[in-house]
């Protein structure tokens, strides 16, 4: 037996192309990107006044296609394209855009997810949540004459 739904992302179906209704794809764009977006765009004004700084939080650096998540991968590459826009039309009022690409980060849905693809789950292996703020944190504290537009961050060899 197949399962069109192995697993879900959070609230978000995961799904072959082929089961993936239009209703999963509005509400993965909903979540992953257009949410994004509205909460820039409302909070643009006071970006604008404080030279303010975006920090988009997206998914593992270089993901690319990965079978059953058409959806919410294509959603994160629409993620990093807003990113870029949003840098080029803002760069004028001096507002700084971060995308941060987290590679395996120690929570329970990663613990789904691995278990979900019949891979192991090592939080020790992963980077801590503590860890990946703090990397967040660095991004935002970056001197004035330079900042990181992109910021993979992976765990450490062990």
């Amino acid at each position: 037996m197949i399962s069109c739904r192995i697993a879900e992302y959070g609230d978000l179906p995961v799904e072959a192309v082929a089961e993936a209704v239009p209703e999963t794809w509005r509400r993965t764009m909903a979540v992953n990107v257009a949410s994004a977006a509205e909460l820039v765009r409302l909070t643009l004004p006071a970006l604008r006044r404080s030279r303010g700084h975006v920090i988009f939080v997206n998914a593992s650096p270089g993901m690319t296609g990965v079978p059953r998540w058409s959806a919410f991968v294509a959603s994160k590459a629409a993620l990093r394209e807003l990113a870029g826009s949003l840098r080029e039309e803002e760069a004028a009022h001096g507002i700084r855009v971060t995308t941060v690409y987290p590679a395996a980060t120690a929570t329970a849905l990663l613990g789904e997810v691995r278990s979900a693809f019949g891979r192991p789950y090592d939080p020790e292996a992963c980077i801590r949540p503590q860890t990946l703020a703090a990397m967040i944190v660095w991004a935002l504290s970056a001197p004035p004459d330079a900042y990181a537009c992109e910021l993979s961050v992976l765990p450490s060899p062990r």
